[in-house]
């Protein structure tokens, strides 16, 4: 037998080389002739309990790894696969209780016993128990960056945003977070300011931690999304701007750091630019087919078009009016949950509302999204927010009052029109519930509602009845329904409210996704759905 180190380490390389290019028979092959040399060097054996998992034959890797403990009784990294294994293989109680029996009271070195606890924690991050296990471990290493790292993420699970918070703090503190930490802590740091009315969300803080990630990873899509989704300063957007444009030039970005790309594109007016990265997509892709209704839109209308626009958009304002001289209407448009109007920024909606004789009232929720509890502008709460919504229509004189949304945010032009007056109110793909439990609201926002509804003061606060509640409220007002004629999400939000004669559901064939807004708007049918022109 060759005893060599150098040759098990360059035979275990060559094995972990041929798993990462998915050569599995191989590896296995390589793995089986390694393990009959080295039968006694644990090393070769945890590469085959690797093997096994990457196989997706975890009970097989228990049992392996069990085996192994006669020999190895005390090793850590057995202990970590072997805890890891039991995770896999869909038994966190098994690794909870290894933990408990072999290494929480042993002699092992708190390093090892912190990186074992972590092991089990990074796969059940929802466990109270496991939670309480790397708790009781930062107690004897309260300095450890990647342990107050993984706590933060096990509290931030359970819904302890305060205290996930101080430990992402501390952690940062101690050592730069990696990628995935930082998005944590961003994403907690924006819900924990949300969830408080904390105004503006994009407090300095944010910013600083946002302009920290966009430079350290500048090629993670997931932070060009929260810029473009968080509500701040012209200076302070056009300061990122310039940064993720600058990042963006570096060699083969990928397919979602394009699409999140573009999208800031087309915030700036880079319309051509925007276009070009969206082009670049495989259109059969993920990401090709997610933008396809924008790229249709900004292939179909002329960039003279978006120049036509009154709005110079400010990203963090929440009411932003266009008057318009003899205008016989007022629009309310209310921008979707990410602050645009379904991917398009509300300038352009503006352009395509242009030539029609109309005052337009732009509202953006800065706070939580599409005024399902008000806008923090206006006043504290629904009713302060109605109150002054009514103040700026009645110093309109406009005629006629339209509410217009899409989304969630049709939702909140059918719920503010019945309250407001409003003759007519124009969705597009609108949500008729935001009602966690309905099978018909997207994933995203159940989760983002029930931890909405778990924040204290949550119960007291005023909140708007059922759609059907509210329209009965207002038995002449109109609701026109534009959805996909072939998205399942629109037509199921659509049939709650089949039979109401206020409704009117107009079904725009051939679309089979939940951005029929952009399909109307590329099809030359928007401004006249608003104006009325729709039967």
């Amino acid at each position: 037998m060759n005893d060599r180190p150098s040759d098990r380490a360059a035979r275990s390389a060559a094995v972990r080389e041929d798993l990462a290019a998915n050569r599995i028979e191989t590896a296995v092959e390589q793995a089986r002739s390694l393990l009959a040399d080295y039968r006694d060097d644990l090393r070769c054996h945890l590469l085959w309990s690797e093997i096994l998992a990457v196989q997706g034959r975890h009970a097989e890797a228990v049992t392996y790894c069990e085996a192994l403990l006669d020999q190895w009784p005390d090793n850590p990294w057995l202990l970590a696969r072997l805890v890891s294994a039991h995770m896999a293989n869909g038994d966190p109680g098994a690794a909870i209780a290894l933990y408990r029996t072999r290494v929480e009271d042993s002699s092992l070195p708190n390093e090892d016993k912190n990186r074992i606890a972590r092991n089990l924690a990074a796969a059940n991050r929802r466990s109270p128990e496991a939670r309480d296990i790397l708790e009781r471990r930062l107690s004897a290493a309260p300095d450890d960056p990647a342990l107050l790292r993984d706590i933060a993420s096990a509290r931030l699970a359970l819904g302890h945003v305060e205290e996930a918070l101080e430990a992402f703090s501390r952690s940062a503190t101690l050592s730069p977070l990696p990628g995935w930490a930082a998005m944590l802590h961003l994403n907690a740091l924006i819900q924990h300011r949300r969830f408080s009315n904390l105004v503006p969300v994009a407090d300095p803080e944010v910013l600083a931690i946002l302009k920290d990630a966009l430079t350290r990873f500048p090629g993670d899509a997931v932070f060009v999304r929260v810029f473009s989704q968080l509500p701040m300063a012209r200076t302070e957007w056009a300061e990122l701007y310039r940064l993720i444009r600058a990042n963006f030039d570096s060699p083969d970005p990928n397919a979602m750091l394009r699409f999140e790309v573009a999208k800031a594109c087309l915030q700036a007016s880079d319309f051509a630019d925007a276009r070009r990265i969206l082009e670049a997509l495989d259109p059969e892709s993920h990401w090709g087919k997610v933008s396809r209704p924008l790229l249709t839109v900004l292939t179909t209308i002329p960039d003279a078009t978006w120049k036509r626009t009154r709005l110079s958009d400010d990203p963090a304002a929440e009411v932003q009016v266009v008057r318009t001289p003899g205008a016989s209407m007022t629009v309310l448009v209310f921008a979707t949950l990410t602050g645009n109007f379904m991917m398009l920024p509300i300038a352009c909606i503006d352009a395509l509302l242009a030539d029609l004789p109309v005052h337009v009232i732009y509202l953006r929720d800065t706070v939580f999204g599409s005024a399902l509890t008000g806008l923090r502008s206006l006043g504290p709460d629904i009713t302060a927010t109605l109150t002054g919504l009514r103040r700026i229509i009645a110093d309109l004189d406009g005629g006629e009052l339209v509410t217009v949304g899409a989304s969630v945010s049709g939702l909140a032009a059918i719920r503010y029109g019945a309250r407001l007056g409003a003759g007519r109110v124009v969705t597009f793909g609108a949500l008729t519930t935001v009602d966690p439990e309905f099978q018909g609201t997207p994933a995203r926002l159940q989760r983002t509602l029930r931890w909405m509804q778990q924040q204290p003061g949550a119960r007291e606060a005023e909140r708007f009845g059922d759609v059907v509640t509210e329209l009965a409220q207002a038995p002449a007002m109109r609701v026109d329904l534009h959805v996909g004629g072939a998205c399942e999400l629109d037509l199921q939000q659509a049939h709650r409210l089949a039979g109401n004669p206020q409704i009117r559901v107009h079904r725009e064939a051939g679309v089979d996704h939940h951005y029929v807004a952009l399909s109307t708007i590329a099809r030359g049918s928007f401004s006249a759905a608003v104006a009325g022109g729709v039967a």
